[in-house]
Formats: C-alpha cells, structure tokens, sequence
C-alpha cells in the first residue's frame, strides 16, 4: 500500500458502526480524510453528521502533536490501520508547510530535511 499523508481520501467498510476489515461481510462503504499517520496507521476525520463507534475527540494539544491542520481541532476521529482501508480514492501531490499547515499542490521539499517551508513563513518567521 502506498504512504499516506494528511488530505488523502480512503475509503473504508462499515458494519454496525464499526469500520471493518474489506474483507469481511459489511453493510456500506464510507470516504474518509485523511488527516495524520501514527503508528501504524492513520486518523481520520469523522463528519459530525457521520456517527461511528470507537471514534475519539482529539483536544487541541492532541492536534498539535499528531501534526492536524487547525481546522479540525475539536473534531472526531477514527484510528484507521493500513488493513481496514478498502481502497485510496484520492492522493494529493503536494506538501503541507511545517510552519503554518497549509497544503501547496505541486510542492516540492525546499528544507535539508525533505520539509516544506513556505514563501510566506519564510519571509515573515511570526506568521
């Protein structure tokens, strides 16, 4: 299976609530974003029209651990593993700044590191 990183979409089989293995009977099949990779697997964002089991609300102090983009911060997540993703629907090409989150399609790593800082962070390092 490919890496995935914050933006992408999956898309992932339900069973009463529950996120199960594609491999096993399921009622529906759900998208997701992808917003943060931990372990060995994935967070994702959870609509709040959507009702899940196991779905967990992150605090913001959380959000800034796990690298989650501002927007989502006191929203709910599913912990997704590398097995249960059915299938990737989308892959953006692109980069998230370091700094400030915000994703550039087409980006490329400006940083020794393989990171992405952007025009705006670097000319203005208090953004």
């Amino acid at each position: 299976m490919t890496q995935l990183k914050p933006g992408d979409c999956v898309t992932c089989c339900l069973k009463d609530k529950y996120i199960v293995s594609p491999y096993q009977e399921h009622d529906e099949i759900m998208q997701f974003e992808i917003v943060a990779q931990s372990g060995f697997g994935y967070y994702a964002y959870v609509p709040h029209y959507l009702f899940l089991n196991k779905t967990v609300r992150l605090s913001e102090t959380q959000c800034v651990t796990l690298g989650i983009n501002k927007r989502f911060y006191h929203q709910n997540f599913v912990y997704i593993r590398d097995n249960y993703v059915h299938e990737v629907k989308k892959v953006l090409d692109g980069m998230l700044c370091c700094k400030c989150g915000d994703f550039f399609l087409m980006a490329a790593p400006n940083q020794e590191d393989q990171t992405l800082i952007c025009y705006s962070c670097r000319i203005n390092p208090y953004r």
